[in-house]
């Protein structure tokens, strides 16, 4: 539970496959190592509502990789590793699309959600968004939404939660949260699984 990759993704549109940036930051022996960021070409237009949000224009991407190029890029880095996201019904389905839409074959990742992790270890909170989770375990403030910041930010939380509250492993994490991780194979992708 030391070792994995914290990621986010934002998107031009509302297509969840209209990736045009990516955050990464890769976690190893419970430490921060290194971080990926890169803007990516999404091939498609963008929607005024999410330049708002993430301040991304589609000049900023001219020239930038489409996905399936950086992906290609990351491949080793990341294969067979966790992969932890703060929203992984968006964020994990949003890989998910942009392979297919692709034709890429994944690389095997798990997957976990610090937002379906806080909500069982911590109930009761008034909510579970990334910027005001961070507030409340006392996580330095960062530009929300820029997607380097915000996987730092769901790395920070992870790492809290792992330590806090001892999930050493994925069993450990399983009989104190009742949460599977997901997956993504070369045929199938799975979310994160939580036993009612």
């Amino acid at each position: 539970m030391q070792d994995f990759i914290a990621f986010d993704f934002e998107t031009a549109n509302r297509n969840r496959h209209s990736i045009c940036s990516v955050g990464m930051i890769f976690v190893e022996n419970g430490k921060m190592t290194d971080s990926i960021y890169q803007l990516i070409d999404p091939e498609e237009h963008f929607d005024r509502m999410n330049i708002a949000i993430h301040g991304i224009r589609p000049d900023e991407v001219m020239g930038a990789p489409t996905f399936d190029d950086f992906y290609d890029s990351i491949r080793d880095r990341i294969e067979n590793k966790m992969m932890v996201a703060h929203n992984l019904s968006f964020d994990g389905y949003a890989l998910r699309d942009s392979l297919s839409r692709y034709k890429v074959k994944p690389s095997y990742h798990q997957f976990l959600c610090t937002y379906q992790l806080s909500r069982r270890i911590m109930p009761g909170l008034p909510t579970y968004k990334l910027n005001a989770l961070c507030k409340y375990l006392g996580i330095d403030s960062f530009n929300h939404h820029h997607a380097l910041d915000d996987a730092r930010a769901c790395a920070s939380i992870m790492l809290k939660l792992t330590n806090d509250f001892q999930l050493t492993n994925l069993d450990d994490l399983y009989m104190k949260t009742k949460i599977r991780p997901g997956e993504i194979t070369q045929t199938n992708y799975r979310s994160s699984l939580v036993a009612r």
